[in-house]
């Protein structure tokens, strides 16, 4: 409906143009009015409305600068009088045709904001007297101006409560009685909608860390997966005061969420996602052009993140936020997350992405032993000891663990480099050539075995890059001296 009335209001606005050229042109009794725009993006005039008496006038929609008389008055500030055949040729009136019947020419601008933006011509068989008709055409030009005014002002007012009404549209797509990973990732994708040069992603809690985990699907430059969170950073400093922080970057400063972004411009807001009161995430909305952060845009964000939590609220009782909810058993992250995720890559892999992005699977060589050497709670705790050695970040690469079953971990790696997930199994490797350290005490000795793939443009959805992950680890399963497999 929003549509309808700014076409409306355009339609009314052409019409009282063409009534005022009308009627300029009768009150000055001259032969032909025209009036156009001056498209400077476009170098174009643009014809909008005329009146004329004349058999032999026609105008084209729009000329080319360079192609027509008026391209030397295009920036006048004051009326200009022309005579024909001794200031402009009668063969550049490209209006006429057979024959031109114009002798004196008036060229009058339309100033908005200190630039021309239209010109009104008056063309005359007769001499144009300019103080006769001065009082018309001061009446003509303050009605132009009042007119525009109210057409932008109808415009900017159509503009905003569309702009509500789509936020409203925005706020019912987050619905409570979805599973909390796609509440979160429509919220991403909405927030991504308001930032135009930018976007958003999440970091929340798992595998004794804070990590991005996700991130909008049409996110600009989006920081990488697994990136770990870290002090002097804006999440941080939201996570540390419970509420949003909106901050610009200068030179580089401060990092989203970690020193190791290459780079830091624009503004960012972040916004805590907390649930019965407990931070349950951070999102880091971005956009490398401060302007787009409106005050308006800044409340959408944030209610949208407040909207978010509140719906993941009503599945949860108060008693129940001891966990983390995006986790799974050993603090290792969900499969409908890393599920998420993985399609998300996948897309953006194939749209050109310039970043390399693995995904696999994890587990230790003999599970089958450890199971009959340690009780079930034992077992349980040195999971949570395998999550935790077994995080990329603690090896210097960008990644996470998410669960797929026990002793079997699944992982998304993401580098510049196309050695990132062998550069992390040789720090685990060297790290576990000791035994592992139990947070029960005591070391263990284990050793961790992998098979993994990097996503291309070949693959299609999570389901397939899964088994292909599963296929290369039972390859190194069989192998007794392999550690590391990567599928084609």
């Amino acid at each position: 409906m929003a549509l309808d009335r700014q076409d409306k209001a355009l339609r009314e606005f052409k019409q009282i143009i063409q009534d005022l050229v009308h009627l300029l042109r009768t009150s000055t009794k001259c032969k032909l009015t025209y009036m156009c725009w001056v498209n400077r993006s476009r170098q174009q005039f643009v014809w909008e409305a005329n009146s004329t008496g004349l058999p032999n006038v026609m105008f084209k929609d729009r000329v080319a600068f360079g192609q027509h008389f008026l391209d030397k008055y295009k920036d006048i500030e004051e009326i200009v009088h022309l005579r024909v055949g001794e200031d402009v040729s009668k063969a550049k009136l490209i209006h006429y045709f057979e024959f031109v019947q114009a002798k004196e020419i008036l060229i009058i601008p339309f100033i908005n904001k200190g630039e021309t933006v239209a010109l009104t011509v008056l063309e005359s068989e007769e001499a144009i007297i300019q103080e006769e008709i001065h009082d018309r055409i001061v009446a003509y030009n303050n009605a132009m101006v009042n007119v525009l005014d109210t057409y932008l002002e109808v415009v900017d007012l159509h503009e905003q409560q569309s702009e509500w009404e789509d936020y409203e549209e925005s706020l019912n797509r987050i619905d409570f009685r979805k599973h909390r990973v796609d509440i979160l990732q429509t919220m991403l994708d909405e927030m991504q909608r308001l930032l135009p040069n930018g976007g958003a992603a999440l970091v929340c809690p798992g595998m004794e860390s804070w990590s991005v985990v996700l991130s909008a699907a049409n996110n600009q430059q989006p920081p990488k997966l697994g990136m770990q969170l870290q002090e002097k950073s804006v999440a941080y400093d939201a996570l540390e005061k419970g509420s949003p922080v909106f901050t610009m970057h200068f030179n580089n400063n401060p990092r989203r969420v970690s020193v190791s972004e290459k780079r830091t411009e624009g503004a960012t807001l972040a916004i805590p996602i907390k649930i019965h009161d407990r931070r349950q995430g951070v999102v880091i909305c971005y956009d490398s052009d401060p302007l787009s952060f409106k005050e308006s845009t800044k409340h959408k964000l944030i209610n949208l993140g407040r909207t978010a939590a509140l719906s993941i609220q009503t599945s949860y009782r108060k008693n129940d936020m001891a966990e983390n909810i995006l986790t799974h058993n050993f603090d290792c992250f969900l499969p409908e997350l890393w599920e998420k995720a993985l399609e998300i890559e996948i897309a953006r892999v194939k749209e050109g992405q310039n970043i390399y992005t693995w995904f696999g699977l994890v587990t230790p060589g003999d599970s089958s032993t450890l199971r009959t050497k340690f009780r079930l709670e034992e077992l349980q705790r040195i999971q949570g000891d395998f999550v935790e050695f077994l995080n990329p970040a603690r090896h210097n690469e960008c990644g996470y663990l998410g669960f797929n079953s026990d002793y079997v971990y699944a992982f998304i790696v993401q580098s510049d480099s196309e050695d990132a997930v062998e550069n992390w199994m040789n720090s685990v490797r060297r790290k576990t050539d000791t035994g592992l350290k139990l947070s029960g005490g005591g070391y263990l000795n284990v050793n961790f075995k992998a098979g993994y793939t990097m996503i291309t443009r070949d693959d299609s959805s999570s389901y397939q890059v899964l088994e292909k992950a599963k296929k290369a680890l039972s390859k190194v399963l069989s192998d007794q001296e392999m550690e590391l497999y990567q599928a084609s």
